[in-house]
């Protein structure tokens, strides 16, 4: 039970993080069964994209925003 409210409090807490940011903000489900969170950086030459994701059993929560470069470094 421990678990599971901590991945609650993740998967609201990335929601918060995904409304401050005006992210896109996925619901899905899964076929079968995975608990966790994960948090991935890619690089791109127009920008940076930020994926939160928090998988709860059967519901995924995937949080997604891009960052523009601005040119200046």
């Amino acid at each position: 039970m421990i678990v599971i409210g901590f991945l609650l409090i993740v998967a609201f807490v990335f929601i918060i993080i995904g409304h401050n940011k005006a992210a896109d903000i996925y619901i899905s489900p899964i076929k079968g069964i995975m608990f966790g969170f994960l948090y991935h950086k890619e690089q791109y030459t127009e920008g940076d994209e930020y994926t939160l994701q928090s998988l709860l059993g059967v519901i995924s929560i995937t949080v997604i925003w891009i960052n523009q470069q601005s040119g200046l470094k």
